[in-house]
């Protein structure tokens, strides 16, 4: 039997496939080696792609700017409001629209006004002082020829037939038949009826106060205060004790001025009387502006009181308008109490804080009349203030035609309104006097402005000869 010789191929084998396995295993870690930086090339493509694949926006025309407009009305700034005793109401308020405005033609406003100002100064003042213009003389309005009509009079407390008929130019006798009273003894109505009487001479209705007596105060000098009797004050007071009580209500019927009286006659001396000096000019916008040799508002107790007379500075021609408004108010109505002035401008206009306005010398801050209950308190309210008188001071301001503006609270103006009517101002006139009450204001003086709530504010139109003035009406 054949002896069997060992397989010779399997040593070859073994070589081979050692060989397979060499080769696989150099091949893995050169792509282990080399797998980031394909990653990192592969992901750099991508973004690549991506970017080139976004579409460039388009550059669109640069719009052509809106032409400004102007405009014919401007909210402005509310300033500080003025107690009766004299004090500032520290309260924060809108500003004028136009104080974040560029102005026309891009130059600087303020170089502007500088080179304006000493353009002006420049240029001597005359040394006379300026005269206000006077009021047309207006007569008696009562018709000439008028005919005898019949009057209701309300009884007073107190009042006598006697007193009746020497108010209406009449006689006694006449008083008493008309109202069929007892002829030996003629007992009048209860105070607050009427009776009649035919007369061509009615004066106005009497007005009724009320008065909270001071400490210290006697009937004696509360009727020195409003002009009246001592001894018709204490008839109007019965229920009163013999003394004055400190805050007791006493009822004053004070007469008001006749038809005469409200005159030109007797308005022009007064207004004849008031000097004011030439020179102050108002240039720029009120919240941008100066005063070029701002007029001190003259000391004048008879008038207004100054709550801070290096406050109180202003252009010639608005010094003269206050003063010749409330000289006009004054003679009108016989008003006796204090009237204050705040806040106008600087001696030389311009930043004035708290204000955005008052810079120019034509701005003007006025406490509304108070009553004679309130007069001297330190804080006073709404219900304090006597609506009539300020109406009548506010119409004073306005009949000169010289304001451009009257700010007040909104409303507050539903008062005005009220009163206005009851004085006679017509539904027209107010539509274009008063804002209230429609939200928006158009071409109205009076309009709201936050803050002004027991002080209302007046700005002054520029006066013809203030050419670099910025009047916006």
């Amino acid at each position: 039997m054949p002896s069997q010789q060992p397989h010779t191929r399997l040593p070859g084998r073994l070589g081979g496939l050692l060989g397979l396995w060499l080769t696989l295993l150099l091949t893995g870690a050169f792509f282990v080696a080399h797998a980031p930086e394909a990653e990192a090339a592969t992901s750099k493509k991508k973004t690549t792609k991506k970017k080139s694949s976004k579409k460039k926006p388009k550059k669109r025309p640069a719009a052509s700017k809106p032409e400004r407009v102007q405009p014919l009305s401007r909210d402005v700034d509310g300033a500080w409001g003025v107690t009766s005793g004299g004090e500032i109401l520290e309260e924060e308020v809108e500003g004028d629209a136009e104080d974040g405005e560029e102005e026309e033609g891009g130059g600087d406003a303020m170089s502007q006004l500088d080179a304006i100002e000493k353009e002006l100064l420049a240029h001597p003042p005359d040394p006379e002082p300026a005269h206000i213009e006077l009021p047309p003389v207006i007569s008696d309005p009562r018709p000439i020829d008028r005919k005898p009509g019949w009057v209701k009079h309300e009884v007073i407390p107190g009042e006598t037939v006697d007193e009746i008929a020497e108010r209406y130019n009449v006689t006694r006798e006449q008083v008493i038949v008309w109202n069929r009273l007892d002829k030996k003894k003629p007992k009048l109505p209860f105070p607050g009826k009427t009776v009649r009487v035919m007369t061509k001479d009615a004066p106005l209705p009497r007005e009724r106060l009320e008065h909270v007596a001071k400490r210290g105060e006697t009937y004696e000098s509360v009727a020195k205060d409003y002009g009246v009797e001592v001894e018709k004050l204490q008839r109007w007071n019965k229920k009163a004790g013999k003394k004055v009580e400190s805050k007791e209500k006493l009822v004053v019927y004070r007469e008001q001025p006749p038809p005469e009286a409200l005159s030109g006659t007797g308005l022009a001396a007064r207004l004849q009387q008031i000097r004011v000096p030439t020179g102050g000019v108002s240039i720029g916008k009120p919240s941008r502006g100066r005063l070029i040799r701002g007029v001190a508002l003259p000391d004048r107790p008879d008038l207004y009181t100054r709550r801070k007379p290096d406050e109180a500075y202003g252009s010639t021609h608005a010094i003269g308008e206050l003063m010749a408004a409330i000289t006009t108010f004054r003679h009108q109505t016989g008003f006796k109490r204090s009237i204050v002035i705040g806040g106008i401008s600087r001696a030389r206009g311009g930043r004035f804080r708290p204000h955005k306005s008052h810079q120019s010398g034509r701005d003007m801050d006025i406490r509304m009349p108070v009553t004679a209950a309130a007069e001297g308190k330190r804080h006073i309210t709404a219900n304090d203030i006597d609506w009539k008188a300020t109406w009548q001071l506010m119409r004073a301001f306005i009949d000169r035609g010289q304001v451009e503006y009257i700010f007040l609270d909104y409303q507050l103006q539903a008062r005005i309104y009220k009163v206005a009517r009851e004085q006679g101002a017509t539904k027209e006139q107010l539509e274009h006097w008063l804002q209230w009450p429609v939200k928006k204001p158009k071409h109205q003086i009076i309009r709201h402005v936050e803050g002004h709530k027991v002080h209302f504010h007046v700005r002054v139109r520029c006066a013809d000869h203030e050419k670099h003035c910025v009047t916006s009406r």
